[in-house]
């Protein structure tokens, strides 16, 4: 690998991982590499590059490893790259990106139509019905929302570029879409 693939990689690394998670998936870099138009053979170099555990996963140790770069080199971007996304994000205030591979604009409609729904619908587990209901209608169909307060695990297939999941107040909300069949 030359210094281009060290910038590439470290740039997608940051993109992937605004929060500071200190890893990404490859659910996460697919869609990533298709929007930005980089090979298919590129997803599959970093894969095998980085994920010495085939866990699925590549950790920031991982990253550094590879190039030998330290911690605090990628950090420090990682947290320009952080505080520049949530002044220039448009996220509603008071959403907190959790997770997902949803277009920032599609994030910015999704997140608005949540907040809405929740302080426009009286009964609290009517919310994601109500949500379904109007993202089915405006978006088109197959829209699968899940309203949080409190820990959560879940395991979902969505269409590629349609996952998002992000805390409003006390509540988390998983928003995907499935392809039409």
């Amino acid at each position: 690998m030359d210094r281009r693939d060290l910038e590439l990689f470290k740039n997608v690394f940051v993109d992937l991982d605004p929060l500071g998670t200190g890893q990404i998936s490859i659910q996460q870099m697919w869609p990533y590499f298709k929007r930005n138009r980089i090979p298919d053979a590129k997803i599959n170099l970093f894969m095998n590059t980085f994920d010495h555990d085939n866990d699925g996963y590549i950790t920031l140790d991982e990253f550094c490893r590879v190039f030998s770069v330290s911690r605090a080199e990628v950090l420090g971007q990682t947290v320009t790259y952080e505080t520049r996304s949530r002044v220039a994000s448009g996220l509603p205030a008071g959403v907190t990106y959790i997770s997902g591979d949803m277009d920032i604009a599609w994030q910015i409609k999704i997140a608005q139509l949540c907040i809405e729904t929740l302080g426009s619908t009286s009964v609290l587990k009517d919310v994601p019905r109500n949500i379904k209901t109007s993202a089915d209608r405006m978006f088109n169909n197959l829209w699968h929302i899940v309203m949080v307060n409190g820990q959560f695990w879940c395991y979902y297939g969505h269409e590629p570029g349609y996952s998002f999941v992000f805390s409003f107040e006390k509540y988390i909300f998983v928003v995907w879409k499935t392809p039409a069949m």
